[in-house]
């Protein structure tokens, strides 16, 4: 594993402490994700793949039987570790995880066939890491970001709307990631086609897949523990409260002690455009 130290802007504290619980309780991407990436890149076991912001190396992982070699960047060392035990217990020997944040991605690297962003481009410098993907990619090569709307914040569901509740109950109002908060995430992606265009691809595809995630109390606890605005060490000696409140919350809800949810993932798939590139030559040279 290759670690550097370019973390100008990145706050080192949005997921700490939660690695564990990402690899464990994240929902996965279905086979459906990966058969459309498939297809529409037209993926056959040659080439590189970039997975930004990898985290615990999901995508990467699935799709690594797809590509010559592929490369997971992630700006935390404990997420990177929980991807390194992975590919060691699937015995995979493709893939090499860098620890840097995608706003330093380096031309070093190399070009790639495919990049890909799962549930994190809201995280980014938006209009400086699309630029950097569109400069690192080769004739013929795209990108794919992803973006979940299992989002408890703005969710009209009753029993998403009383899970928040207990959560602002310990938390407060806002929705806290690391030493700040944030708003709501979808006007971030209302953006993105627009931006993807203006960094040199093709007006994006949007296609969305629907997970079918049957969870516990256990699970959705453990999911909880896994998101930027949930953090465990959030909640101090409180902690024990609130995971009590949460799973008698759950039981009530749910008196089987299990619950199924559909979860819609968006798609943004977008070529590179080599004849926006070749009209402005200079645009994005390294």
């Amino acid at each position: 594993m290759t670690f550097t130290s370019t973390h100008s802007t990145y706050d080192p504290t949005l997921f700490a402490g939660v690695a564990k619980y990402y690899s464990q309780y994240r929902p996965r991407y279905n086979n459906e994700l990966y058969q459309l990436l498939i297809e529409e890149f037209q993926l056959d076991g040659t080439g590189r793949l970039l997975d930004l912001a990898t985290g615990t190396g999901l995508i990467a992982i699935a799709l690594s039987n797809q590509f010559t070699e592929v490369i997971g960047l992630d700006p935390d060392p404990e997420m990177l570790r929980e991807a390194q035990q992975e590919v060691e217990l699937a015995n995979i020997h493709n893939i090499q995880w860098i620890n840097s944040q995608a706003e330093n991605l380096s031309a070093q690297l190399g070009e790639f066939r495919l990049i890909t962003i799962g549930r994190a481009y809201h995280w980014f410098d938006k209009p400086k890491v699309l630029q950097l993907a569109s400069d690192r990619l080769i004739q013929g090569g795209g990108i794919a970001i992803t973006y979940s709307h299992q989002d408890i914040w703005h969710s009209t569901e009753s029993w998403k709307i009383a899970v928040l509740e207990v959560v602002k109950k310990y938390l407060g109002a806002k929705r806290r990631v690391g030493n700040g908060t944030i708003e709501n995430l979808d006007a971030t992606y209302a953006e993105l086609p627009r931006l993807l265009e203006q960094s040199g691809f093709t007006t994006p595809l949007l296609k969305t897949i629907i997970i079918d995630k049957t969870w516990t109390i256990d699970s959705w606890v453990g999911y909880l523990y896994s998101t930027a605005f949930c953090r465990p060490d959030y909640f101090g000696d409180r902690l024990n409260a609130f995971e009590q409140e949460m799973r008698e919350t759950l039981a009530t809800l749910f008196p089987s002690g299990e619950f199924t949810e559909q979860i819609p993932f968006d798609v943004y798939i977008a070529h590179k455009n080599y004849s926006a590139s070749r009209s402005n030559p200079d645009k994005g040279n390294p």
